[in-house]
């Protein structure tokens, strides 16, 4: 698993190969982390390593309190001496995801942490519409004359992601243009679970009623909301994932 909670841990491998046809003596294996992250050990010594011979370690790989979300790289470096007394070395890497910890209950999407959020125009905005170029300078979420407390304010192209951890079964949200647009725009709501396409509506306008969407995520560690334009650019394409909702277990696997 290389989706890591803060405070969390995750479990690393290293194979190494000695490539040459005579021994490599005193092989040692070193992992670098990003700021807030560390490895248990850190330092591994593999002793030496015969000629064509594969040996594997392990280290237990934990991130801190406080540290950013998002991916991380992990390198790890191998050094060795040859039968003639050269030092030889070589790395491997891997990317670890730092991630929030998985929501539980019933939760609003506009709360949780953002692992993407791609916007046609301004930033994606929380239990606001799309507005300008500033946060926060969206109205209230209007789909059909009812305003809406929660919800995400996007325009076309946009894709917003979150992480779930397995722990949740069912997303819910009205979607529709918002009426600052009046009858314009055009868009198409999807809803993504693990990279794996579960919603997909109709085309919206402008002028059309408020779409209730109910798309199972059951296991889902990631859930992606995206949207497009009707294929007609992305010109007033204000959508709104209104009461956007994810409904989880009390318990999470992170």
């Amino acid at each position: 698993d290389t989706t890591v909670p803060a405070g969390g841990s995750t479990s690393a491998e290293l194979t190494v190969t000695n490539p040459c046809d005579t021994p490599l003596r005193e092989v040692t294996a070193a992992f670098g982390l990003a700021e807030g992250w560390t490895a248990t050990p850190g330092t591994l010594d593999l002793g030496d390593l015969a000629a064509g011979r594969t040996a594997t370690v392990r280290t237990e790989l934990t991130r801190g309190e406080g540290t950013p979300n998002g991916p991380r790289p992990a390198v790890a470096e191998v050094r060795a001496t040859s039968t003639g007394g050269a030092r030889v070395s070589g790395s491997a890497s891997a990317e670890i995801d730092g991630t929030p910890p998985p929501p539980r209950g019933e939760v609003s999407v506009s709360t949780l942490d953002f692992l993407t959020a791609d916007n046609g125009w301004g930033p994606v905005e929380r239990d606001r519409s799309n507005g300008e170029d500033a946060p926060g300078d969206g109205k209230a979420l209007t789909i059909g004359g009812t305003t809406y407390e929660r919800g995400l304010g996007t325009h076309a192209d946009s894709t917003v992601e979150v992480f779930l951890g397995g722990n949740c079964s069912t997303f819910t949200a009205t979607t529709g243009l918002d009426d600052e647009v009046g009858a314009d725009g055009s868009v198409v709501f999807e809803v993504y679970a693990d990279g794996e396409r579960v919603y997909r509506g109709e085309t919206a306008h402008g002028s059309d009623a408020a779409v209730p969407v109910e798309a199972r995520i059951e296991g889902a560690r990631k859930l992606r909301l995206r949207v497009t334009d009707g294929g007609d650019g992305n010109a007033h394409d204000h959508a709104d994932w209104a009461a956007a909702t994810v409904r989880c277990g009390t318990g999470g696997t992170g």
